[in-house]
């Protein structure tokens, strides 16, 4: 005869009430390298869930948060970069140092 075993199941309150135990990494902008585990700490951070680093970038003082990492046709990838005051696009290839896109106002 099985036994039932319970699902330990958190929702998201119950989640955000946990104690952070993250591992915080703030970058410069200007010492961004694109290595496949950058890439994978940058999607790792714009992720709700199951995150074990978090990566923050800085500019003009300023740490942005990483929204989003697309890898575009053209073989470069493009990461959204979010604050409370403004939203920030980089672009960069693979093994090099991200350029600076554009900045906007929120």
């Amino acid at each position: 005869m099985r036994t039932k075993v319970p699902h330990n199941v958190l929702t998201i309150s119950e989640l955000t009430k946990r104690p952070n135990r993250l591992n915080a990494e703030v970058i410069g902008v200007g010492d961004l390298l694109l290595t496949d585990d950058m890439i994978k700490k940058l999607r790792a951070s714009s992720s709700m869930f199951n995150k074990s680093t978090y990566v923050q970038v800085l500019y003009d003082g300023i740490r942005y948060n990483v929204e989003g990492v697309d890898r575009l046709r053209s073989g470069q990838y493009r990461i959204s970069l979010i604050s409370t005051s403004a939203l920030m696009t980089l672009t960069g290839a693979l093994n090099s140092v991200v350029n600076l896109d554009k900045i906007d106002a929120i």
